[in-house]
């Protein structure tokens, strides 16, 4: 009889869950609809989707089998595997967030389209998009990652730590939910002109912490340089030699030379990464890097620099 309750209980566990599930699916899927309708306003495209699916227990949303068509001629321009998104809530920036695009890759209507000179390797690749935010609302800290990957050629990562980021958080979600409110419509110039002065004067409050970049060699990214080389004329001797004549004029410390010298012999990797004093905003830290400008050592200690290059 024990057993026999346990069962019932459980049974009734997961019918709530799925009823939820359902439940928060229809409601997602009425936001996104939304956001793809002012996206498609605004960009000329339009994004079709097979399913979507939302997930209580992990806050989640997916998207699959989306098709991304242009608007003038109804040709398809992309075809994206899936989408997920985890973490968002639609009234309040959450402490993590993840963006996750898997398989993105151009039409083959699109790529005919392309110019004779285009670099079609790096054009039909696919690609996977991962990215997220960690927001501590208490103390106004954000971390941002970005990786991109085109497959077999290379991977692309951005990653940044700002400090006071509580006014650009607010005024992002106020944005959102005034597009929200929309239902789809255009924003008017008048709106986007105030959209876009919300936005700049949250990012003047803005404390930069550190920054760092890289890019890393997947199977085929020196063939992939190197045509984009032959376009412009240039092997990748000629290249290095360039490069060669303009780190000796340009300012730049003897660690970051190396590292971009060594990139242009090897195109396998190239990272650099910097962290920035505390307790200033961006305005001034770009202030007293143009005072640096003249004097590249001095400037690499400011910031932190450091540079790797292969």
């Amino acid at each position: 009889m024990k057993k026999l309750v346990i069962a019932v209980v459980a049974a009734a566990g997961i019918g709530a869950v799925l009823y939820v599930n359902y439940t928060a699916t229809q409601e997602v899927k009425q936001v996104v609809d939304q956001q793809i309708a002012a996206l498609s306003e605004q960009s000329g495209v339009d994004i079709q989707y097979q399913d979507i699916s939302a997930s209580v227990l992990n806050n989640s949303m997916q998207l699959s089998g989306l098709v991304v068509k242009s608007l003038a001629d109804n040709k398809d321009i992309a075809q994206i595997d899936q989408v997920e998104v985890t973490g968002y809530e639609v009234d309040k920036v959450a402490p993590h967030t993840r963006f996750v695009m898997t398989n993105f890759r151009f039409s083959e209507a699109f790529l005919a389209q392309l110019p004779a000179d285009a670099n079609n390797k790096l054009a039909a690749a696919s690609y996977d998009v991962n990215s997220a935010l960690d927001y501590d609302k208490n103390s106004g800290n954000s971390d941002f990652a970005l990786k991109v990957k085109a497959n077999e050629v290379a991977d692309f990562s951005f990653n940044i730590g700002v400090a006071k980021s509580t006014a650009l958080m607010d005024a992002s979600m106020a944005i959102s939910k005034e597009q929200q409110a929309l239902n789809g419509q255009a924003l008017t110039l008048q709106q986007q002109l105030q959209q876009q002065s919300k936005i700049m004067a949250a990012m003047s409050e803005l404390e930069p912490r550190s920054v760092a970049l890289g890019i890393n060699n997947q199977g085929e990214l020196k063939q992939v340089i190197t045509s984009l080389l032959q376009a412009q004329g240039m092997t990748p001797e000629q290249f290095q030699q360039t490069l060669a004549m303009q780190l000796q004029q340009a300012p730049v410390s003897e660690e970051l030379a190396t590292a971009l010298t060594n990139f242009a012999k090897g195109f396998e990797s190239l990272s650099l990464s910097a962290s920035l004093p505390e307790g200033q905003t961006m305005m001034e830290i770009n202030q007293q890097i143009m005072a640096l400008m003249a004097q590249p050592e001095e400037l690499a200690k400011f910031i932190n620099l450091k540079a790797k290059g292969e």
